[in-house]
């Protein structure tokens, strides 16, 4: 816990104690607040890293870290950050886990979403504060799917207030949302004919480009986009399936070697890399010269358990957070190199580290089990980010972004 959380934590306690004894001492300050609003931030800063652990949300900026702190201890947010994301336009969302007792007024078991600026604000639809889904649009609107049941559909924020979007309503169980390389929303979900659907939102209407005869309509679905922006989707059963001509097709009509799609994506060469199953053999599997191969690099044999993530690099390596070694890979010159090795999978509670490329091109991860925010120096050691003033200092999952380096309408 943050020193500055529990002292917090402490002073209200006493307050607590005293209640009823006379006077109470004044209401505390949370950690890292102020009174005067106009020192706290209204928002990221271009290019920052963003990040939240499980009391705090802080950028790396400058050189230096910079809190996200609640404007009272009234407004507060009362459970545990979970991940952190930031808009088009600097805003920053941070997801917070439900309450343990949900049968505490005014408490919920569901997970709550809350908007920094100069402070906390909590997003409430109707007074409903439950959220499963959300995501910003490329203009920066805030989007939100609601988790309790109560209100149905897909919410879009508005000067004017919350609207929904219309037709959404009539969607059914929504599963994830997402935005094609042109701006259009996407939306997987399960209506109630059971068949997952893919919906786009176009001409005022959601239109279905999926139908209930896919080989996958009962699988899950995870939606990604080609080079050229062709709707594709990764399945759980059937592999991975692009919209061509207006109907779904199998990569250059040849069936998917993995079954149960983990990830999928195109390199900077255009080449689609599939990671999950195929058979009873898990790892990568790319597309390539009208067949598919697996990725098999000299050296470890990665992804004989899972591959937890993979990517290229600002130079165009393939990059993978193996999940059996518990490390990080690099597939140079045909042999995979290990670039994070502070973590093994003999530890005790081992992870898989999450990485990413800052704007700079530096390679960042969360260091897995061992905890914090590390960097690789163009050196090739990886320090702390922000050394020991760094709030997340051994604290394990961080979950971080970067802002973008230009806001929309900056």
């Amino acid at each position: 816990m943050h020193p500055g959380l529990r002292a917090t934590l402490a002073t209200l306690a006493v307050s607590a104690a005293l209640a009823g004894c006379g006077t109470a001492p004044a209401t505390p300050a949370p950690p890292h607040s102020t009174s005067q609003n106009d020192q706290l931030p209204e928002g990221a800063s271009p290019g920052a890293l963003v990040a939240c652990g499980s009391t705090e949300v802080a950028e790396y900026a400058g050189g230096k870290w910079v809190y996200f702190p609640a404007s009272s201890i009234l407004s507060a947010p009362s459970t545990l950050f979970e991940s952190v994301d930031v808009s088009p336009t600097g805003e920053v969302a941070a997801v917070t886990s439900g309450s343990p007792d949900a049968s505490t007024p005014g408490m919920s078991s569901a997970n709550m979403l809350w908007t920094y600026h100069k402070g906390w604000h909590l997003v409430s639809i109707r007074n409903d504060t439950d959220v499963q889904l959300h995501t910003f649009g490329p203009d920066g609107t805030l989007y939100v799917v609601p988790d309790d049941g109560t209100l149905p559909g897909i919410w879009k924020q508005t000067p004017g207030g919350w609207k929904q979007v219309p037709g959404s309503a009539q969607l059914g169980y929504i599963a994830s949302l997402a935005w094609s390389p042109k701006g259009v929303l996407t939306v997987v979900s399960v209506p109630e004919n059971g068949a997952t659907t893919v919906w786009q939102f176009k001409g005022g209407r959601f239109v279905a480009v999926t139908s209930a005869h896919e080989p996958f309509a009962a699988d899950s679905l995870t939606v990604g986009f080609a080079p050229h922006g062709d709707l594709a989707v990764g399945t759980s059963a059937h592999g991975v399936w692009i919209r061509e001509g207006g109907r779904f097709v199998q990569p250059g009509g040849v069936p998917c070697p993995v079954t149960d799609v983990g990830q999928f994506g195109w390199s900077p060469e255009g080449v689609l890399t599939v990671s999950g199953r195929a058979g009873s053999q898990n790892g990568l599997w790319q597309f390539q010269g009208g067949r598919w191969q697996q990725v098999q690099g000299a050296g470890p044999n990665i992804g004989a358990d899972k591959i937890y993530q993979f990517g290229w690099s600002p130079r165009g390596v393939l990059t993978v957070s193996d999940a059996s070694r518990c490390q990080i890979f690099e597939l140079i010159g045909g042999r995979w190199t290990p670039v994070w090795t502070k973590t093994h999978a003999t530890n005790r509670n081992a992870t898989p580290p999450k990485f990413a490329w800052s704007p700079q091109g530096a390679l960042v991860t969360n260091g897995g089990d061992l905890g914090g925010l590390w960097e690789l120096t163009s050196g090739g050691d990886w320090v702390p980010i922000g050394g020991k003033s760094s709030p997340f200092a051994g604290e394990v999952g961080v979950s971080f972004t970067f802002a973008p380096t230009r806001f929309v309408g900056a």
